[in-house]
C-alpha cells in the first residue's frame, strides 16, 4: 500500500513539472492588437477625415499602456470671398468727386466696391503619444502632442478686374498728399476699403498717436496699388485630446476584419492666441486692431476672435499591420 502511494505520488509530480515546462515553451495564446508587449513590436496604420482634414498616420506602441503615434494632416484648399465699399474720408459722400477727378487724370473711372478673395488651406504633420489608462481592452485613450505646419493659412487678395481700381486709389492717395490744406479737395481726405473702427488708439514708432480709438479705418494700398491680407496661427501647435477605437467584430462584423478598428479623436489644437490678419500695406490686425468690421469680412474676423484654439473631430479607421 504504501508502494503504490508512493508511486502516485512520483506520477503527480513528474505530471506537474512537464506541464509547467510545456507552458513555459508554449506560452498561451493572446491577441496582439490588444496587448502589444515590449516598445516597437507592432505596426499600426490609421486613416480619418475630420475638422483637419486628411490624416493619415502610423502608430506603434511604446509599452503596455502607451502608444506613439506620427503622421500629416492636410485640409484642402476651399475659396472664401468677401466685399469691401471704397470710401473717401469717412464715407462716400466725395466717393463721386473723387471718381471724376481720377477718371480725368488716369483715365479709369474706378468702382465703388472692390472684391477680396482667400484660398484657406491648413498642413501639418504630427507626432502624438496615447495613454490606455482604463482596462478595457484599449478602447479609450488620453492624447497629447504636437503639430507642426506653415504659419501662413490664406491670402486674401483682390480679384483681377479691381486691380485697376486700386491702383487710382493709390494714385489719388499720392495726389491727395501734396494737395494744399487750403485747398477744396483737402477736407475730402484718403481713399480707400472700408473696413471698421479702431478698437484702440494707434501710435508711431515715437508714439504719437496717428489713430484714436473709433476713428474710421481705411485698407489702402501701397503707393503701387498692391493690398494683400494674411491669415497665419503658430508653426508649432499642442495638442490634447481624448480617443476611442472600437474592434469591427464588436459590432459584428465578419472575423476576417479583426484586425481593424474605428477610432475617433476628439481635442483642441493650441494656437497661442487668437490667428492674426494682417493688412500688408500698414501691418494692422484686423483680428486685435479693428472693431465694428461690417459685412460677411465681419463674420470671419468675429470668428477667428473667437477662436484661440482650433477644434479637432476626426473619425476614421486603424488597421493593425504587424
Amino acid at each position: 500500500m504504501k508502494r503504490c502511494a508512493f508511486l502516485l505520488v512520483m506520477i503527480l509530480s513528474v505530471v506537474s513539472i512537464r506541464a509547467q515546462y510545456v507552458s513555459a515553451i508554449q506560452p498561451q495564446k493572446y491577441d496582439k492588437t490588444l496587448h502589444w508587449g515590449g516598445a516597437f513590436q507592432h505596426l499600426d496604420v490609421m486613416a480619418a477625415l475630420g475638422t483637419t482634414g486628411i490624416n493619415i498616420e502610423a502608430a506603434t506602441p511604446l509599452g503596455e499602456n502607451w502608444r506613439l503615434r506620427g503622421g500629416i494632416s492636410y485640409l484642402p484648399w476651399f475659396k472664401k470671398t468677401m466685399t469691401c465699399e471704397v470710401y473717401v474720408g469717412n464715407d462716400q459722400k466725395h466717393f463721386d468727386d473723387v471718381q471724376e477727378v481720377m477718371q480725368v487724370y488716369k483715365g479709369y473711372r474706378m468702382m465703388k466696391q472692390v472684391q477680396m478673395s482667400g484660398m484657406l488651406s491648413m498642413f501639418n504633420a504630427k507626432i502624438l503619444v496615447d495613454w490606455f489608462p482604463l482596462d478595457d481592452e484599449k478602447k479609450f485613450r488620453v492624447t497629447a502632442g504636437l503639430y507642426w505646419g506653415p504659419e501662413r493659412l490664406a491670402n486674401i487678395t483682390p480679384d483681377s478686374r479691381y486691380e485697376a481700381t486700386l491702383t487710382t486709389i493709390a494714385a489719388y492717395n499720392s495726389l491727395y498728399e501734396q494737395i494744399d490744406p487750403g485747398d477744396e479737395m483737402y477736407g475730402w481726405g484718403y481713399a480707400g476699403l472700408y473696413m471698421g473702427k479702431y478698437d484702440k488708439d494707434c501710435t508711431d514708432p515715437v508714439r504719437d498717436i496717428q489713430h484714436h480709438e473709433g476713428d474710421t479705418y481705411l485698407m489702402m494700398p501701397d503707393d503701387k496699388g498692391n493690398l494683400n491680407i494674411e491669415l497665419k496661427a503658430n508653426s508649432f501647435k499642442p495638442y490634447i485630446g481624448v480617443g476611442y477605437e472600437l474592434p469591427f467584430k464588436s459590432v459584428g462584423l465578419e472575423k476576417k476584419t479583426d484586425k481593424w478598428k474605428f477610432a475617433v479623436d476628439a481635442g483642441v489644437l493650441i494656437w497661442g492666441g487668437a490667428p492674426t490678419l494682417k493688412v500688408s500695406s500698414d501691418d494692422i490686425n484686423l483680428v486685435k486692431d479693428i472693431k465694428n468690421v461690417p459685412g460677411k469680412k465681419g463674420d470671419y474676423v468675429s470668428k477667428f476672435k473667437k477662436l484661440p484654439v482650433y477644434p479637432v473631430i476626426n473619425i476614421g479607421v486603424v488597421y493593425h499591420i504587424l
